[in-house]
C-alpha cells in the first residue's frame, strides 16, 4: 500500500519511512526492513517525500523481480524435483502464484512417502472405478499386494490438491502414483503441507520462461542483479491490493456473504468485536503471525466472565479490565478457551485467505502449550467423575425416591430433567445439547425389540423454527437404551407424556437462540447442582461434559472397537478412505451389548422414576413459565409511552 502509514517522527524532529522487503526478497536482501530520512520536518511535506520514496523502491522492487524471472538459474537446468517453496523463491513469485501456474499447467505435485502402510497396485486403470469417482475398494484389494511403501510418489487428483494447497496451505488423500501406471491406496488419509511438496525442475523452468516472454524488453535491465541490502513497501498483490482495508471490513464482508442464522451472527460479530478491542481495527497487512500469538496472550489475562466482570467492577475499557482481573485475581481465561476464540478469528482469517484478501491464515496452526512449554493433551482438557464424586452426583434425594419435594402448597420447583438428564449422560455419553433437545418420536424401537434414541435432525413438518442442532454430521447416529434406563421407568415416562400431548421429552425446558436447550440445563448442572449444591470446582475441569468422557473411556476399557466408540461419540467413523466411506454404522441391535455392558454398581441406590410426581412438576413448570412471560409483556407495556 502507498501512502503515509509507514512514516513517523524522529527525535530530531525529522520525518522517516518504515519500508518493509518483501518476503520473497528477504533472503536476498538480507534485511526485514528498512528505515529512510525524508530529510524534512513538516508533515505534509514529509508525506509527499514518503510517495516518492515509495515509489522508487517499488520500482527497485520490480526490477530485481524481472531479472530473477528472466534469468535462468542453474537449479532448475538439471533434471530432478525441486521443493515448491525453494522453486517459487528461485524465480521471483509467492509460492501460491507458482501453484496458481502449476495448476494452469497441469504440472504434478510430488512428495516423498515415508514407510506408508498401503496396498500397492501395478495398474490403476485396470480398477474399476464408481460413479461417483472413487475406485472400486473391493477390487483394489484383490488385485494389490500389501506393504510399506517408502519413495518418491505424485498426486493422482493432481488440480483437488494444488487448489488446496493454495486456499489450505495443506492437502488430504490416500491415493498416490508410484510410477507411470502403478499407485498406492494409502490405509490413512495423510495431510500434505506445502512444505512438504516437490514440482518437476523442468516444468517450473517452463513457467519461467513462459512468464519471462510475457515482460517487456524495455524493462529487462542489462546490468548485475541488485545485492546491496534495501527495502520496499512490500509489493505482493493481495497486500498491494487490499492490505489498507481494515478487519472489520473483512468481517463486514464475510457476515454479508454467509447465510448465517441469527444465533450464528451474533455469536461470529462477538469473536470480531472482541479481537477488535484486544488488538485494535487492523488494517490487514499488519496481520501476521505475531498478531495471533498476541491475541492468545491478552486473551488470557482476560477475567473467565467478560460480561459479569464488566457489569459488576463498571469498566467497560478492556485494558481496565486486564488491570482489574489482575488486582481482584479474578479467575481469567484458561488455554481451552484462548484456543477456541483463536479457532474463531481463524475462520474470520480463512474466509480472508478464500475471498483473496489475505495471503495465508495465520491462525491456522495455532498450537498454544501450557507454562512449561509442554502442549496439553486433549483428553486433559476435561475430566471425568471419579467413582466417589459420581456416588454422591447419584445421592441426592430425588435418584434416592425418584421425586422432587413440594416447596409450598401445589408448587415444585424441582423438574423432571434434574433426574433423567445426569442418568442419561452417564449412559450415553451425548452431549448436553443432543439430549437436552431430544423429541419423544426420537426414542424408537427396532424390529428385534431394542430400544434406542435416535440423534438426528427431524422435526416436525410444521414447526417453522429449526430447533433442533448437532454439532457436525458425524453427530447423526443411534445409541442403544440401556436396560437401566428401561428398568427406572423411562418408557414408562415417555408414553404418559404422549398421552399428555408432549413432543419433547424434556417439555420444562426452554430453547434458547444461541445456546439450543442446552442453556437452562447446563446452568442448572453445572453452576446450580454442581456447585453451589454439591461444591464441586467450578474450573470447567469437571461439567456435564465428563459423563462424555468417562463413559467413552468405560467402552475403551471393555474393549470396544475403535470404529465403534467413534459412532457412539458421534465423531467421524474410521481413519481411512475405506472405513469412513465404505463401512457403513452398526445397528441399534449390533450396538446395544456394547451399552449394556457398562455397569455402575451406584446405579442399584437410584429409585424408579415416580411418573405421577413428574407430570405434577411440568404442571408447576407450565404455570411458572406462564408467570414469566406475563411479567415481561406487563414491564414492556409500563416502558410504553402513555398516550
Amino acid at each position: 500500500m502507498l501512502g503515509h502509514s509507514g512514516l513517523y517522527r524522529r527525535r530530531s524532529g525529522i520525518y522517516a519511512i518504515r519500508l518493509a522487503v518483501p518476503v520473497r526478497l528477504r533472503t536476498w536482501v538480507g534485511r526485514k526492513e528498512i528505515h529512510v530520512s525524508t530529510r524534512l520536518t513538516d508533515w505534509n511535506a514529509a508525506k509527499l517525500a514518503a510517495l516518492r520514496i515509495q515509489i522508487s523502491w517499488r520500482e527497485r522492487w520490480m526490477e530485481l523481480d524481472i531479472e530473477r524471472l528472466t534469468t535462468s538459474n542453474p537449479l532448475l537446468l538439471d533434471a530432478g524435483v525441486i521443493p515448491v517453496t525453494a522453486a517459487a523463491a528461485v524465480i521471483g513469485l509467492s509460492v501460491d502464484a507458482l501453484l496458481a501456474e502449476m495448476l494452469n499447467q497441469q504440472a504434478d505435485i510430488y512428495l516423498q512417502a515415508e514407510n506408508w502402510r498401503c496396498w500397492y497396485v501395478d495398474a490403476v486403470n485396470n480398477i474399476a472405478q464408481e460413479a461417483s469417482g472413487a475406485f472400486v475398494m473391493n477390487e483394489v484389494e484383490a488385485v494389490g499386494v500389501q506393504k510399506i511403501y517408502a519413495g518418491l510418489v505424485r498426486t493422482y487428483r493432481t488440480a483437488p490438491a494444488i487448489s488446496a494447497l493454495i486456499s489450505q496451505g495443506q492437502f488430504r488423500d490416500s491415493i498416490f502414483l508410484a510410477g507411470k501406471f502403478s499407485a498406492v491406496f494409502c490405509n490413512d488419509d495423510h495431510d500434505i503441507p506445502v512444505s512438504a511438496c516437490f514440482a518437476d525442475k523442468a516444468a517450473v523452468e517452463q513457467i519461467r520462461v513462459r512468464l519471462a516472454a510475457r515482460v517487456a524488453p524495455e524493462m529487462v535491465r542489462s546490468s548485475a542483479p541488485v545485492t546491496q541490502p534495501a527495502t520496499a513497501l512490500s509489493t505482493d498483490p493481495i497486500h498491494m491490493r487490499h492490505g489498507h482495508k481494515r478487519f472489520s471490513e473483512l468481517f463486514r464482508m464475510m457476515r454479508e456473504d454467509r447465510n448465517w442464522g441469527e444465533d450464528n451472527a451474533q455469536h461470529m460479530t462477538k469473536e470480531a468485536n472482541l479481537f477488535i478491542e484486544l488488538m485494535g481495527d487492523l488494517e490487514l497487512e499488519k496481520i501476521e503471525k505475531e498478531t495471533v500469538l498476541e491475541y492468545g496472550r491478552r486473551l488470557r489475562q482476560l477475567p473467565r466472565d467478560i460480561y459479569q466482570s464488566r457489569r459488576k467492577y463498571k469498566v467497560t475499557s478492556i485494558k481496565d479490565l486486564m488491570r482489574v482481573a489482575l488486582r481482584e485475581n479474578l479467575a481469567l481465561k484458561n488455554e481451552s478457551t484462548a484456543k477456541r476464540h483463536v479457532a474463531k478469528l481463524g475462520e474470520i482469517l480463512n474466509y480472508g485467505v478464500t475471498s483473496g484478501m489475505l495471503p495465508f491464515n495465520y491462525a491456522a496452526d495455532y498450537k498454544r502449550g501450557s507454562p512449561n512449554g509442554l502442549a496439553r493433551r486433549a483428553q486433559d482438557e476435561r475430566e471425568v467423575f471419579n467413582d466417589s464424586e459420581l456416588r454422591e452426583i447419584f445421592s441426592v434425594d430425588w435418584f434416592l425416591t425418584g421425586a422432587g419435594k413440594e416447596v409450598g402448597k401445589g408448587w415444585i420447583r424441582w423438574r423432571p430433567f434434574h433426574y433423567w438428564l445426569p442418568l442419561l449422560g452417564l449412559l450415553t455419553g451425548a452431549r448436553l445439547n443432543e439430549l437436552s433437545q431430544l423429541d419423544l418420536d426420537d426414542i424408537r424401537k427396532t424390529e428385534q425389540g431394542k430400544w434406542y434414541f435416535d440423534f438426528n435432525l427431524d422435526q416436525p413438518d410444521k414447526l417453522e423454527v429449526r430447533d433442533k442442532s448437532l454439532k457436525t454430521s458425524n453427530a447423526v447416529r443411534v445409541v442403544p437404551m440401556h436396560t437401566r434406563l428401561i428398568d427406572l421407568g423411562l418408557l414408562e415416562y415417555v408414553s404418559k407424556l404422549r398421552e399428555s400431548g408432549h413432543r419433547k421429552l424434556f417439555p420444562e425446558l426452554t430453547r434458547d437462540r444461541l445456546k439450543g436447550y442446552s442453556k437452562q440445563s447446563g446452568k442448572w448442572f453445572n453452576s446450580q447442582y454442581l456447585g453451589r449444591q454439591l461444591g464441586f470446582a467450578r474450573n470447567g475441569m469437571k461439567t456435564f461434559h465428563s459423563f462424555r468422557h468417562g463413559m467413552l473411556t468405560q467402552l475403551d476399557r471393555n474393549g470396544a472397537d475403535k470404529r465403534t466408540i467413534q459412532q457412539l461419540a458421534g465423531h467421524e467413523r474410521g481413519d481411512s478412505i475405506t472405513m469412513v466411506r465404505y463401512v457403513k454404522d452398526r445397528t441399534a441391535d449390533e450396538l446395544a451389548p456394547v451399552i449394556n455392558a457398562i455397569e455402575f454398581g451406584f446405579l442399584a441406590q437410584v429409585a424408579r422414576f415416580d411418573v405421577t410426581f413428574a407430570l405434577k412438576a411440568l404442571k408447576c413448570s407450565t404455570r411458572h413459565k406462564y408467570a414469566v412471560a406475563r411479567g415481561k409483556q406487563l414491564k414492556a407495556a409500563d416502558k410504553q409511552p402513555q398516550g
